[in-house]
């Protein structure tokens, strides 16, 4: 199962791990991180898209902070390949990817 959501608050990661053990399936929390700019960019540039976020959204969510984050960091600063492939490394899965 992959659960993405920002997840800012320690509270909130705490709650997803919760769910997973409730449910008896093991848990691996990804916390992808990349520059403010970067973020602020990316979020100004979404068209027709799911989320409701906006860069002023992104904002406040840097000023505020996310506390201590226990889950494994992955850099996604670079190209959706890139950060897709140091997610794969990080959960032992290796570089490969597949395709439907």
């Amino acid at each position: 199962v992959v659960v993405d959501a920002v997840f800012a608050l320690p509270a909130e990661r705490a709650a997803v791990e919760a769910v997973a053990r409730a449910a008896g399936v093991p848990f691996d929390g990804l916390w992808l991180t990349a520059e403010p700019g970067i973020l602020l960019a990316r979020v100004a540039a979404r068209m027709a898209d799911a989320s409701d976020a906006t860069p002023e959204v992104v904002a406040r969510q840097i000023a505020r902070g996310e506390g201590e984050i226990a889950w494994t960091t992955v850099a996604a600063g670079g190209t959706a390949a890139a950060t897709l492939a140091a997610a794969r490394r990080r959960l032992g899965l290796g570089d490969e990817t597949t395709r439907d």
